[in-house]
């Protein structure tokens, strides 16, 4: 809309124009195809309009669709719909009768809905007319009607005229409160009766009546088609008849009727509106004249409107729509020479009144015009034309005095156009007042004188033709500039004034005698004096009023304006202000200003100071570059009307929001979200009056907007809470109220949320602990991982001892038995020995089967092993198992009861394995079994005869207090049992589950003893099943922490090793740092003894201990915090920590580790065990020195350390070395400053880390990069040894000699010849 405001201006024509001598109208034309664009507009042909009494809206129809215009847009409504009629009804619904059919306007919607009738059928009608309950429509000899108030606007069909009128009703016209008058253009009219429904014939001819008007007087004014005008009353006599015989009608085809302030308005064909005054019967005619700005824009009229304001509007046939005001000013532009309606230039210089009331015309290029003030006619003086006329006066009835811009002074003959010359004093004075472009202004002061101004005034004498100078009455006074004059008769005072100062001349006198003078770097431009000898002055800054009677001055204070060119007062108490483009009106009495514009008749204009006219009918004209302004003395009656500023559309993202509420409107949107444009309708206010407009934004500081469109756009709106307040300017340069337009209510997005934010928080939060938890979880997980693998260490240790046993024994248990079954063979039966000697057989054939046993599950665990299923008769199978421990049986006096069950026959099963652990299970019965017990073994099919469950009871101690799930467990025992190792047990539950069998236990309950059992799975197909290695062994073989050490008697052995190294033992047992203090004093060279972590600590860092021994439960600083400090000191990271405590689970190990420690014991432990972990660590530091001091390459520090720290700190020191060999200052002192350590500090950490001292490491790291570099490039040596930073050639060859065994030449070459033997 922005774009449109300058184009809308250029398409409304303002003009003027007088229907008589008195009266004035201006015109402003809305062309509807250029206000959209033309192929897209709306057709130029007007047939219908309204104007909205709420919103001042204006609606038209035409053939095309229906636009509603604004003052500043137009917009269209069902586009393609030829449009007929057009009404507002008093609920303020604007309705539209089209050819397909009765259509309302929605505000809510912003749309054109179409009416039906309760059963939803669509109405067609013509015409409307309204009445006190409602609106009816005109249709095909039907009237429908609408009842105000209707919810659901349904249109009933409520009256229906006789079959003497079933035609369209093109025309509905109330004609009394019973009867309406209904007609067809192209046919007859009839009178309807709404009460009885009686349809009777017009009392006056209505046939091809064309438009039909009642008057305020209720007479009848029917236009016949190409008939002209007659009006009736309502007994139908003929009151008038008006055609072009007998009136100033040039046509007698009229299109529409209109009233307007009693007055009869004829719309014609061709010829414009023709004005009737039906009392006076004098008619005055609008047209439009070629080339006269000011006048009708189109003489094809079609329809008339007059709306609630008194304004009349014309729709044309061809030009679109035209509003027509009275009002009281225009303007003259210029127009050919001998043109009568225009000047002959429209630039004006001077006006002069003369005694017969014409006026003349002074213009700049266009010479002298005559303008008669009654028919505002011109006559273009054409022997004057070119010149310019600075200034006219009157001299006598026939001549005028004129002033030509640098050609002088001149008498001008009115009669006959020439002009005859008046010299100045002489020759040489005319020559320097006029001819040098300077200007002469010329006034008629007295009858007998005329003042000629300049840089030097004079008074010409009429009588004598003498001249007299003017002076100044005080002699020191100097005229600023030309004087000029102040128009108006003042009797025997003339006001004059320059840049600087007013002054007064009394007749008869020559002497001037200055009243007022400005300050400072005012300038005067315009005076004016008022009825009442008030002083007006328009200056450069603004109005000022001074009267000479007081001597006071006093600036009219407005912001209207700040620059006045002309002012002129006339008879009604007003001060005409002429500013460069404005007029405005100060009225003085009321201490108020009116802006006037284009609505009034006039557009923007320069004035000038000099060209000011008060005539003497009162009218005003002043001068200026766009033409000649006229005031008429009486300036037609427009009351004030303050604006009323409503919401006319919301916009969202330029979306209209049809949802808003318009009695309270509210918004709510989300933060920053698409632009919001308010747009405003202004009530009761003069559509083509463009205000300022001043929107504020309360919730933002206030916010102030001021702009010339009535909508404002909000872009980018934080949350909050906003109301939209507009006002608009005056014509009185004031504001109306602050009228509330839209609360807007704008919302956080989901984003922006408090919740979001707590969510965004909590899933952050939620996502750093997830990493955290992680990070600690993979660390946890490295530590297990390196637990486990520790573990998986001892546990091959052990299970590498275990077998190492199991072969040794193996070699003396064969001495023994071999021997025994030899002596056993030699010694019968009946000897007393025989008996013993053969239970001895057969413990060392238990013994050898243990030993077998052992081997068989090691064989599980590294190798793969089958399960060979075979088919075999379970009983016999049993029974053969249960001889073979008869013998045992016997000899305590147990007995041994078979039960089998019959429904069992052949089972598939490893017959071997399944042997193993039912003698196991045997044993053990027979172990705990007392004598002259029973033990009972049966077999048992289950329910869905899927598995076979054989059970071995016994008589013994039962199972009362003993968990039957850890029962097979390793080294499981009860309270009540016999010491044993378990192993049995737990080797039977291994062989019978790889053949998917189950095994368990339960006591006998109130019977003694226990039972065992086996389930194996009754397999019908014997083969061969692969078993995957497992670590079986774990369920044989006790953890450490499960076996409580015994001390020994006796001193343990000395390692020489350790005499060498000193130790810090940590622990707040006083008792046991004196026995670890003696036991180990001859082992180390030195030793403190710490109470708590913080004082070990303390040690640490003076000392510098080779391994500390800490308890983990102390004060101050537990053996944890301790471990953790050592560990991340650099300067003592190297450190070994041995962390001894009672408790053995393995988070407390896990723990410890954590923190750093290199070894773990538990207690109570051992002095060689503690000594052996020691010299463990100890050797463990010495041979990785023994690396760092070997033959190339150097370890990689994560291979070396032990702790991050340190590993760290070697990278970050290869680093330097690496990135600096060639620095000219590496060496000591340079990784001393960069690293941030004492050169002893230095040397201390890499001799306890690598052996080494600084020195020694840095050339090993430059030789390491030196055979580097020569087994991988063609560098000459002595590039290699400045590349790598030594001295010189002879010191690289030296040190190199001293750690490889030759020279670098020698090594070269030696790789060289590996390389092409290789190759």
């Amino acid at each position: 809309m922005k774009n449109l405001l300058p184009f809308i201006i250029l398409l409304l024509s303002f003009v003027t124009a007088y229907a008589d001598g008195t009266t004035q109208y201006s015109f402003q034309q809305i062309d509807l195809n250029k206000l959209n664009n033309l192929n897209n507009g709306l057709s130029l042909n007007v047939s219908c309009m309204t104007v909205s009494h709420d919103k001042g809206y204006v609606w038209i129809g035409t053939r095309t669709g229906i636009g509603r215009f604004d003052g500043y847009e137009l917009k269209k409504y069902l586009q393609g719909t030829v449009v007929t009629n057009l009404a507002e009804d008093k609920e303020h619904t604007i309705w539209a009768t089209t050819r397909k059919g009765l259509f309302y306007y929605d505000y809510q919607t912003d749309r054109f809905i179409q009416a039906t009738t309760p059963n939803q059928q669509i109405p067609i009608t013509y015409s409307t007319t309204l009445t006190e309950n409602g609106v009816l429509f005109g249709g095909h000899g039907v009237i429908f009607q609408y009842i105000y108030n209707s919810k659901d606007k349904h249109i009933i069909p409520q009256f229906k005229l006789s079959p003497l009128f079933q035609r369209n009703i093109t025309q509905l016209i109330r004609w009394d409160e019973q009867n309406v008058l209904c007609a067809n253009r192209w046919s007859h009219a009839v009178l309807f009766n709404l009460h009885t429904g009686e349809t009777r014939p017009t009392p006056f001819n209505c046939n091809e009546a064309v438009a039909i008007l009642t008057d305020s007087k209720g007479n009848i004014w029917v236009s016949h088609y190409n008939n002209g005008v007659k009006c009736y009353n309502k007994q139908g006599e003929l009151l008038h008849s008006y055609n072009t015989r007998n009136s100033l009608l040039k046509t007698n085809v009229v299109l529409a009727l209109e009233e307007h302030n009693g007055e009869i308005w004829i719309a014609t064909d061709g010829n414009g509106i023709y004005i009737l005054n039906p009392e006076t019967k004098k008619m005055t005619v609008l047209q439009h004249v070629p080339g006269e700005s000011y006048s009708l824009p189109a003489n094809s009229i079609s329809s008339l409107y007059n709306d609630s304001q008194n304004h009349m509007w014309a729709g044309s046939v061809r030009n679109g729509l035209i509003r027509i005001k009275e009002v009281g000013m225009r303007i003259y532009g210029d127009a050919l020479p001998g043109s009568t309606f225009a000047l002959s230039e429209k630039s004006v210089l001077s006006l002069y009144q003369d005694s017969n009331n014409d006026i003349y015309i002074g213009t700049d290029g266009g010479g002298i015009n005559r303008m008669n003030p009654v028919t505002q006619d011109f006559t273009h003086l054409l022997s004057t034309y070119g010149d310019k006329i600075a200034s006219i006066t009157g001299a006598d009835k026939e001549h005028l005095i004129v002033s030509l811009f640098s050609k002088g002074v001149f008498f001008f003959n009115k009669q006959n156009g020439s002009y005859r010359p008046l010299i100045i004093v002489n020759d040489s004075i005319n020559q320097n007042l006029c001819l040098k472009g300077k200007t002469v202004n010329v006034h008629r002061n007295t009858p007998e004188t005329i003042l000629l101004l300049s840089d030097t005034p004079y008074i010409y004498h009429l009588k004598n033709r003498s001249f007299t100078p003017v002076t100044c009455e005080d002699t020191t006074q100097v005229i600023n500039g030309p004087l000029l004059s102040v128009p108006g008769n003042f009797g025997n005072t003339t006001y004059l004034y320059d840049q600087a100062s007013i002054y007064t001349l009394q007749s008869p006198s020559n002497q001037i005698k200055k009243i007022y003078q400005t300050s400072k770097d005012t300038l005067i431009n315009s005076v004016s004096v008022d009825k009442n000898h008030q002083v007006w002055i328009g200056t450069n800054y603004g109005l000022a009023c001074y009267n000479p009677s007081s001597h006071t001055f006093q600036a009219i204070s407005t912001s209207l304006i700040n620059y006045v060119s002309s002012v002129l007062c006339d008879h009604e108490d007003r001060v005409w202000i002429g500013t460069e483009g404005q007029l405005l009106a100060y009225l003085t009495k009321k201490n108020e200003f009116i802006i006037y514009g284009e609505t009034d008749g006039i557009y923007p204009n320069e004035y000038l100071n000099k060209p000011r006219l008060l005539s003497r009918q009162g009218d005003i004209y002043m001068g200026g570059v766009e033409g000649l302004l006229r005031i008429n003395h009486q300036l037609p009656y427009e009351p004030e009307r303050l604006s009323k500023l409503e919401l006319a559309d919301v916009l969202v993202g330029g979306e209209r929001v049809n949802e808003i509420n318009r009695t309270h409107p509210v918004l709510t949107v989300k933060e920053k979200s698409k632009p919001i444009t308010v747009k405003l309708i202004a009530v009761n206010k003069d559509m083509f009056r463009k205000p300022v407009y001043r929107y504020t934004l309360q919730g933002m500081d206030g916010q102030v907007i001021y702009s010339y469109l009535p909508e404002q756009t909000f872009n980018g709106l934080p949350a909050g809470e906003y109301r939209v307040l507009a006002a608009c300017n005056t014509r009185a340069g004031g504001w109306t109220e602050d009228f509330p337009i839209l609360e807007l209510h704008v919302h956080l997005p989901w984003y922006k949320t408090g919740w979001f934010y707590l969510t965004l928080v909590l899933g952050v939060s939620g996502i750093l602990l997830f990493f955290i938890f992680s990070f600690f979880r993979k660390r946890e997980n490295r530590l297990k991982m390196a637990m486990k693998e520790k573990e998986k260490q001892i546990y091959e240790e052990k299970v590498r001892l275990l077998i190492n046993i199991n072969h040794e024994l193996r070699t003396p248990l064969t001495l023994i038995h071999a021997p025994l079954k030899q002596l056993l063979i030699n010694i019968p039966p009946q000897d007393s020995n025989h008996l013993i000697v053969s239970r001895i057989c057969k413990q060392t054939d238990r013994m050898k089967s243990l030993l077998n046993m052992v081997l068989n599950v090691r064989k599980m665990e590294v190798s793969s092993t089958s399960i060979r299923l075979e088919s075999v008769c379970l009983h016999q199978w049993l029974k053969e198992l249960i001889d073979d421990f008869k013998s045992e049986a016997e000899d305590r006096d147990i007995t041994l009861v078979f039960q089998p069950d019959p429904r069992i026959g052949q089972l598939c099963m490893d017959k071997e394995k399944c042997t193993t652990a039912l003698s196991n299970l045997l044993i053990n019965a027979l172990k705990y079994s007392p004598n002259g017990g029973a033990i009972t073994i049966y077999s048992q099919l289950s329910d869905d005869e899927k598995h076979i469950r054989l059970s071995i009871a016994d008589e013994g101690p039962g199972l009362k207090e003993i968990d039957t799930e850890s029962l097979f467990n390793r080294f499981y025992q009860a309270k009540n049992s016999r010491p044993g190792t378990g192993i049995g047990l737990s080797y039977a539950k291994i062989l019978i589950e790889q053949q998917d069998g189950h095994i368990g236990a339960y006591d006998n309950g109130e019977k003694p003893g226990s039972t065992f059992w086996v389930e194996l799975p009754l397999r019908k197909e014997s083969g061969e099943i692969r078993i995957q290695p497992q670590p079986y062994l774990n369920e044989l073989l006790a953890s450490t922490q499960e076996v409580e050490s015994i001390p020994q008697a006796g001193k343990p052995g000395k390692i020489d090793f350790l005499d060498s190294h000193s130790i810090l033992i940590v622990d707040d047992n006083q008792d046991l740092t004196d026995y670890l203090h003696a036991e180990l004093k001859e082992r180390f060279s030195k030793i403190w003894v710490a109470a708590n972590g913080e004082e070990a600590l303390n040690i640490c860092k003076n000392q510098k201990p080779d391994l500390v021994v800490s308890d983990v439960q102390m004060p101050v600083m537990n053996g944890y915090d301790l471990c953790r400090n050592i560990k991340q000191d650099l300067e003592i990271s190297h450190i070994p920590v041995i962390l001894l405590t009672a408790r053995i689970d393995e988070e407390s190990r896990a723990f410890g580790y954590k923190n750093g420690a290199d070894d773990y014991l538990s207690k109570p432990f051992e002095i060689d065990t503690l000594c052996t972990v020691i010299h463990s660590l100890l050797e463990n530091r010495d041979r990785i020195k023994a690396q760092y001091q070997g033959e190339f390459p150097l370890p990689q520090p994560e291979d070396t350390t032990f702790s991050t720290a340190d590993e760290e700190f070697l990278k970050k020191l290869n680093g330097l070395i690496k990135d600096n060999l060639n620095h000219p200052e590496m060496g000591v002192s340079f990784l001393c400053s960069e690293l941030g350590m004492s050169r002893a500090s230095l040397y201390n950490k890499l001799k306890t880390v690598t052996g080494m001292g600084a020195s020694d490491y840095i050339t090993k790291l430059r030789l390491e990069q030196a055979v580097y570099l020569l087994t991988h490039s063609n560098m000459k040596i002595n590039e290699i040894s400045d590349h790598t930073g030594f001295s010189t050639s002879r010191y690289f060859s030296t040190a190199f000699k001293q750690y490889m065994g030759c020279t670098p030449s020698q090594y070269k070459e030696k790789q060289s010849n590996a390389g092409k033997l290789n190759g």
